[in-house]
């Protein structure tokens, strides 16, 4: 692990305003999110899993180690749009990714036909490579589907004084399930998740939260919980904690496209 951790809130959309002005005087707008709109992006996510939910019962389970797998991309497609194969490692509240990138135009393509070589941009770096090979070892060896398309808007920001501090609202929760890679940007196909609530982010190097952030949980009597959008968005399933069968017929279409 790289030693980061990730600390996660659920937060009322009521106090977004207030607890955005309580950060101002220790944050920045963080360095990605300010290319785009003014802090902001779209992040798009096509979480894989087993036929079975092996990834989503482990996280209901509460074990200490797993692995989430997805296609990330960002915004809206256009001609020079990266996606990366990722790989999220957690352990506790520790967190590491493998991540390996492409052009958003040639992810079908790869998922067909999976060729680092040809499609994956890794250049020179030796780990890029490993990480697109590591992500390819589980796709086949677990039989990997793509279970549900995460959707949310997140507004970024880092440490003023200390940047390795990464602070984010992720807010408008939506989801598609059974997805197909050419949905990861059809917005016609989601459904809101979580109307009336945000999740706060906080990731950091060092031992404990920053003095600020302790001050502003304190101050609103936030609560630390276990939250993951990937299993809030299968939650949402009317049928999830169905059985097996139920989960088959829930991959049928995924299953068939990849």
């Amino acid at each position: 692990m790289d030693g980061r951790v990730e600390f996660k809130y659920l937060v009322s959309n009521d106090l977004r305003d207030v607890i955005r002005r309580d950060l101002q005087p220790y944050v920045v707008t963080d360095a990605l999110g300010g290319k785009k709109r003014d802090g902001e992006y779209t992040v798009r996510s096509i979480y894989y899993d087993t036929p079975q939910l092996e990834c989503y019962d482990t996280k209901l389970d509460g074990l200490k180690v797993r692995n989430k797998f997805r296609i990330r991309g960002y915004d809206q497609p256009e001609a020079d749009s990266l996606v990366f194969l990722e790989i999220k490692r957690k352990f506790n509240s520790f967190i590491a990714k493998h991540r390996a990138p492409l052009w958003s135009r040639d992810l079908e393509a790869f998922l067909t036909e999976p060729d680092v070589d040809k499609y994956i941009l890794a250049k020179d770096s030796d780990d890029l490579r490993r990480d697109a090979q590591r992500f390819l070892y589980h796709y086949h060896r677990h039989r990997l589907v793509p279970a549900v398309l995460v959707v949310y808007d997140r507004e970024a920001y880092q440490g003023r004084f200390d940047s390795s501090v990464r602070i984010t609202f992720d807010k408008d929760l939506r989801r598609a399930y059974s997805p197909t890679p050419e949905m990861l940007y059809d917005e016609r196909c989601l459904e809101p998740v979580m109307a009336h609530s945000f999740i706060l982010e906080v990731k950091f190097f060092r031992c404990a939260l920053p003095a600020f952030i302790r001050s502003i949980i304190r101050r609103y009597e936030l609560p630390r919980m276990a939250l993951s959008k990937y299993s809030t968005c299968l939650d949402s399933h009317p049928s999830i904690a169905s059985s097996s069968p139920w989960r088959e017929r829930l991959f049928a279409v995924g299953s068939q496209a990849v």
